[in-house]
């Protein structure tokens, strides 16, 4: 007589469970499974590929708009206009225009209280993690922006670079 291993008595056993449910019961667990097998590794990818920075940097101008947006899923996203673009398309070729606009999200309420004080001062110096992509899935955990600029840091422009313009000079 053969002595089957505890894994094999289970499966067999869960075998025989599904085939007692109602054809009803079966499809909706093939659809459970089959979100859970499709969904999990999308997420675990993607969960992955969020922790990259694609670049770091720092953007200056003035913040133009800050502002919380969602249904659901809650993000506060800004605007910062920089300087010394024009949006006439003076400065173009063809006749495009020019978006001098830098728009980013905050994902820290620390920063976010930071960049409320230092807005109403004037120009500041925003530090940004680029991703590789959006995330404003409504799903907890990867709701965090709706742009690719995830702000970092902030400081007053005068204070960035001392003894600098706030923006180069044209001859």
């Amino acid at each position: 007589m053969a002595t089957t291993s505890p894994v094999a008595r289970y499966a067999s056993q869960l075998g025989n469970k599904f085939m007692l449910l109602t054809w009803k019961q079966k499809i909706a667990a093939s659809v459970v499974a089959a979100i859970v097998l499709i969904a999990g590794p999308i997420l675990s990818i993607t969960a992955l590929l969020n922790a990259y920075n694609f670049s770091h940097g720092f953007r200056t101008g003035a913040i133009t708009k800050l502002s919380t947006k969602g249904f659901g899923c809650w993000t506060m996203e800004g605007q910062l206009a920089q300087a010394n673009f024009s949006q006439s398309g003076n400065l173009r070729s063809r006749n495009d225009s020019v978006d001098n606009t830098f728009y980013f999200s905050v994902p820290d309420s620390d920063v976010r209280k930071k960049i409320e004080d230092a807005a109403a001062g004037g120009a500041v110096t925003l530090e940004y993690n680029q991703k590789l992509f959006v995330l404003s899935w409504p799903i907890p955990g990867f709701c965090k922006r709706r742009t690719e600029y995830e702000i970092i840091g902030v400081k007053t422009a005068p204070d960035a670079v001392p003894n600098a313009p706030l923006a180069p000079v044209r001859p």
